[in-house]
């Protein structure tokens, strides 16, 4: 997934934790075993499959990798493939600035040779695709808990989007900074990131949150923390936090991802460190 030109309450989040167009977002360069936090933005590529396609897109994207491998392309991307919701695969660019994204997408589409070969590929992957939709998203920090990860030793991501009520975007903000709080005194090893929309359908009203993690087993850590949570923070602030979600929020939705090491354009540092899982064919 190459970038170029033509191309639920917020209290059941933290009690227990959609990304969304031939374009193509890359992956910022991290190399595997350094630990960061999140870029400034976040480009998001939702595509939505047609049924019974998935091998066929998955074969496509994953030869499309190869290419790009093939002509040491520059800029990186993640493919994280559903496990609940729709038939849907995200594609994840993190960038620190749009010149950057620009220089990146230059430098690609000056590879005459790599570009005829991606623009086949779009050409066999319509048939299979229902829609798909882009998104860039800005990194809130103060929103955020312990979002400094190495990804390249992650396999699984859960993810939260938030729509926010008209007009309650600083109440539903002050919100989440009350939940950063408490977390950090009842359950300090909690993490996640948020991001807010700035770019795509319903821009500003909207927020996404991932929590990256190693196994699906940290979901059970999720769900156990609850009652130690409500328990820390008291019954009266609970409470609070229950309103505040439900006078803010208009709706949610929580979902499970795999990231997938045949669809996605890692560094060769990640390739090398965890052959069992970024360097299988």
């Amino acid at each position: 997934m190459n970038l170029r030109s033509n191309s639920a309450a917020l209290l059941c989040l933290f009690s227990a934790c959609l990304i969304f167009s031939p374009v193509r977002p890359a992956f910022a360069q991290h190399e595997a075993g350094q630990v960061h936090g999140p870029s400034k933005y976040l480009y998001l590529h939702n595509v939505e499959l047609k049924p019974a396609v998935g091998a066929a897109f998955a074969k496509i994207e994953s030869d499309e990798v190869a290419a790009l491998r093939a002509a040491h392309a520059p800029g990186h991307y993640l493919a994280m493939w559903h496990i609940t919701g729709g038939n849907h695969v995200l594609f994840t660019r993190p960038f620190d600035s749009f010149a950057d994204l620009q220089k990146d997408h230059d430098a690609t589409v000056a590879m005459s040779q790599l570009e005829d070969t991606l623009k086949a590929d779009d050409a066999q992957e319509a048939p299979l695709v229902a829609a798909s939709h882009s998104s860039v998203y800005a990194y809130q920090k103060d929103l955020s808990l312990n979002a400094d990860v190495d990804f390249s030793s992650m396999r699984f991501v859960r993810i939260l989007l938030f729509h926010v009520r008209n007009g309650q975007d600083q109440e539903f903000r002050r919100l989440v900074r009350l939940y950063v709080k408490a977390y950090q005194s009842a359950i300090p090893g909690a993490h996640w990131a948020m991001f807010q929309k700035i770019y795509g359908e319903g821009s500003d009203n909207v927020y996404v949150l991932f929590t990256p993690m190693e196994t699906l087993g940290y979901v059970d850590d999720i769900e156990d923390s609850g009652p130690k949570f409500s328990s820390a923070i008291g019954e009266d602030q609970l409470q609070m936090l229950e309103n505040g979600s439900s006078a803010t929020v208009e709706s949610s939705e929580t979902d499970l991802f795999a990231l997938s090491p045949d669809t996605s354009y890692v560094p060769d540092s990640w390739l090398t460190a965890s052959p069992d899982f970024w360097g299988k064919k």
